[in-house]
């Protein structure tokens, strides 16, 4: 059985996929098969603020849960803005 799900951020991560980010987030913390949410950077070219807000609010939602989260995949600047956020100190990177 695979504890982990995953979520595949779009291109451009930002307000506009709030919805679909936080129908997925919050399927997964309320799981109790999930132990652990994977966000996927792979195809992301662009983030803004909102994007990291939404990401820093889950993170909070998810430790109380007592599930991880994780970051794969971030390339180029994407990696840089987070990395210029100090997303490493609350998201283990695989």
């Amino acid at each position: 059985m695979n504890d982990r799900a995953q979520v595949s951020l779009p291109n451009r991560f930002d307000y506009g996929y709030h919805k679909e980010f936080q129908r997925q987030c919050s399927e997964y913390v309320e799981s109790p098969t999930v132990t652990a949410i994977v966000f996927d950077f792979s195809r992301v070219e662009y983030l803004d603020s909102a994007a990291l807000g939404m990401m820093m609010m889950w993170q909070r939602r998810a430790a109380a849960a007592h599930k991880k989260m994780l970051i794969k995949g971030a390339k180029g600047a994407t990696a840089q803005i987070l990395a210029m956020a100090n997303m490493q100190r609350l998201f283990e990177y695989i």
